[in-house]
C-alpha cells in the first residue's frame, strides 16, 4: 500500500526546511526576458496522462426478467451495466496499478496506471431478441505515465491501437455488494486479480481501443479565494502505519517541522499534543492583508482518545476528517490506501472503524460554494480525485486534489511539507506568491526514491490561469523592477521597446485579450523559470 526507501534525513530536512522561506521559493528574476516559443520545448512535462479506454461487454439480467415488461427490463438493465462498468474499472486497475512483490498477483501487469473509478459512460445499450442479454459499448478514463502504451501488448485494429485483457467475469449477486469494507471484489479470487488462476467460465475477454485523453493545461492554486476572509486553515492527518509507526514519527517531524517555519506550537511537546490541542499558527501577508494560517496535526496516537487500535479511536479519527472535509480550506491525508480505497485512519488489523472510504467521498458532507484543496498522499489514491469530484456537494466545482497513480514514499513526511511549502511560498516582501501547480507536482514526483509515483491534480480546469493578486491594471508600463508592477506575480520582463510590466501565466486564457502566454528565462543564467503574459 505505500513503499519505503532509503534517504540521507539530515540532508532532506535541510533542504525542506528552507523550502517555506521568505524568498526563495516565490523570489521572480529581475533580469527576465521572453523567450521565442521555438526554443521552449520539453521545459514542462508531466509525469502520468489520462487516456481513453473504450470497448464492448455485455451484461445477462437474470431469469425472473423475462415476464417484466421491456420497461422494467431496460430499468434493470442499466443498473446493471453500470456495476459491469465498475467492475471493468476493477479489472483494469488490477492489470495496470504496480504490484508490491509479496502481492498475490504480482506477476499480473503492473504498468504504473489505474483507472479512474466512476468515470464511465454507457453507450449504445441494446437489447437482443432474447430479451434477457444487453450489449453495451463503454468509455472509461485511466491514468499511466506517458510511456504506457510502449509497454502494453498494443496490436492495431481498424487503425486503433487495442488491447485484449481478461476480466473477472462475477454475477450479478456479487456485482451489486458494495457494502463498505465488503465489497464483491475485495474476496477471492477478485481481488488480486490473475485471470490465470482462475477458470474459463470466471473470466472473459474484452479488447480495448485506448488512446490519449485531451491534455490539461497547468494552472494555480487560488489562494486569493483561500484566504479572502482573512485566514487559511489547514488540516493534515497521518495515517495509521504498520511499517514503523510512522503516523508517530512523522506527525512529530512535521511539528518539529512547522515550528521551525515560524509557526507557533499549541502543545509544549509532541507528547502533549492531542486532537484538541488546537493549531499552529503564523501570520503571512496575501497582496495588501495579514492572513492567519492555522494548522492542526491528527493522527492515531495510542494510550489517548485517538488510539487507532480502538474501534473508538477509529471513529473519533474517522469523525474529524469528516468535520474537516466540511469545514476546512485545506485537508491533508498522508498513508496508506490503494485502489478502490480511501483514508487508513486508524488500525484496520484491530479495528473497521477509522476508515473513509472513496465510495463515503462520494457522498460526504462537504461546502457546495466553498473552494477546498486536497492532498490524497499514500499509494495508488487516483480514484479519490474523481470520488471527491462526483460529491454532490461539489459536482466538480471548487476543489482540488492531488493524487497518485502509483506507490507514494512512506519513509518520509517530505510530500506533506512541500505540499504545504508550495501553498505559502513568498516573495521577498514575504508577501504570498502562488506557484504553477506543476511546480509542485514535480517537486512531489521527485520525492519517490526507487519507484515513480506520478503525481496529479484533478480540477485544475476551473483554476487562475493567470497568476492570483496580479494587477492586470498596469500591464505594459514601463518598468526597472517587479516592485513596480504592482501584486505578487508581476514581473518586469524585457520585450520590444524596453522592459515593460506584465504577469506569470501559465496559459493564453488567463492573459486577457492581446496578450499570450510565452516563457520567460533569466537573461543572466539563461534560464527559463516560467511563463509571463507577452503583448501579441
Amino acid at each position: 500500500m505505500r513503499k519505503t526507501a532509503l534517504f540521507a534525513a539530515t540532508a532532506l530536512s535541510a533542504s525542506l526546511f528552507g523550502a517555506c522561506a521568505d524568498s526563495a521559493p516565490g523570489e521572480d528574476p529581475e533580469d527576465s526576458v521572453f523567450v521565442d516559443d521555438s526554443k521552449a520545448d520539453d521545459f514542462f512535462s508531466a509525469s502520468a496522462i489520462e487516456y481513453l479506454l473504450q470497448g464492448k461487454s455485455t451484461v445477462v439480467l437474470d431469469a425472473s426478467f423475462a415476464t417484466k415488461t421491456q420497461t422494467e427490463r431496460d430499468a434493470a438493465a442499466k443498473k446493471l451495466v453500470g456495476l459491469k462498468q465498475l467492475a471493468i474499472a476493477w479489472f483494469i486497475t488490477q492489470y495496470f496499478v504496480d504490484k508490491e512483490e509479496d502481492e498475490a498477483n504480482h506477476e499480473f501487469g503492473g504498468f504504473g496506471g489505474m483507472a479512474k473509478g466512476g468515470a464511465f459512460q454507457d453507450l449504445a445499450i441494446t437489447a437482443r431478441a432474447d430479451k434477457l442479454t444487453y450489449d453495451f459499448t463503454f468509455k472509461q478514463l485511466a491514468a499511466g505515465g506517458k510511456n504506457l502504451t510502449s509497454k502494453l501488448p498494443i496490436r492495431i485494429a481498424g487503425g486503433k491501437q487495442v488491447f485484449d485483457l481478461e476480466v473477472g467475469r462475477p454475477s450479478n449477486d456479487e456485482m451489486a455488494k458494495l457494502e463498505t469494507n465488503s465489497e464483491w471484489y475485495r474476496q477471492a479470487p477478485w481481488t488480486s486479480w490473475d485471470p490465470s488462476k482462475v477458470t474459463d467460465a470466471q473470466k472473459e475477454k474484452i479488447t480495448f481501443e485506448i488512446s490519449k485523453e485531451k491534455a490539461s493545461t497547468d494552472g494555480f492554486f487560488d489562494l486569493a479565494r483561500l484566504t479572502a476572509d482573512g485566514k487559511l486553515d489547514i488540516d493534515v492527518y497521518f495515517g495509521w502505519d504498520y511499517h514503523s509507526d510512522y503516523h508517530l514519527k512523522h506527525s512529530k517531524e512535521f511539528m518539529t517541522w512547522l515550528k521551525g517555519q515560524g509557526f507557533s506550537a499549541p502543545a509544549a511537546s509532541w507528547d502533549a499534543l492531542t486532537r484538541n490541542s488546537g493549531a499552529f499558527k503564523r501570520t503571512v501577508k496575501a497582496d495588501t492583508k495579514t492572513v492567519s494560517v492555522e494548522v492542526r496535526i491528527l493522527f492515531g496516537k495510542p494510550g489517548t482518545e485517538t488510539d487507532p487500535d480502538t474501534d473508538a479511536g477509529g471513529k473519533i479519527l474517522e469523525d474529524e476528517a469528516r468535520k474537516s472535509l466540511a469545514t476546512r480550506d485545506v485537508v491533508v491525508y498522508s498513508g496508506h490506501s490503494g485502489p478502490f480505497y480511501g483514508f487508513a485512519l486508524a488500525n484496520w488489523r484491530k479495528t473497521s472503524e477509522g476508515d473513509l472510504d472513496d465510495a463515503d467521498m462520494r457522498v460526504i458532507d462537504m461546502p457546495s460554494d466553498k473552494y477546498q484543496v486536497i492532498l490524497a498522499e499514500g499509494c495508488d489514491t487516483y480514484q479519490i480525485g474523481e470520488a471527491f469530484k462526483e460529491n454532490p456537494h461539489k459536482l466538480g466545482k471548487n476543489v482540488d486534489i492531488i493524487t497518485t497513480t502509483s506507490f507514494s514514499n512512506a519513509s518520509t513526511p517530505a510530500a506533506v511539507e512541500d505540499f504545504i511549502s508550495a501553498l505559502l511560498a513568498r516573495d521577498t516582501a514575504n508577501r504570498l506568491r502562488p506557484q504553477p501547480v506543476s511546480t509542485l507536482l514535480t517537486k512531489l514526483d521527485s520525492e519517490s526514491w526507487g519507484f515513480t509515483t506520478m503525481y496529479g491534480m484533478h480540477g485544475i480546469d476551473d483554476n487562475p490561469k493567470l497568476v492570483p493578486f496580479a494587477k492586470t491594471s498596469t500591464f505594459g508600463k514601463t518598468c526597472s523592477a517587479n516592485s513596480d508592477c504592482g501584486g505578487p506575480g508581476n514581473l518586469c520582463v524585457s520585450a520590444a521597446g524596453g522592459k515593460k510590466c506584465t504577469a506569470a501565466c501559465t496559459d493564453t486564457s488567463g492573459c486577457g485579450t492581446g496578450y499570450s502566454c510565452k516563457a520567460v528565462a533569466s537573461s543572466s543564467t539563461s534560464t527559463i523559470y516560467g511563463k509571463a503574459c507577452a503583448k501579441n
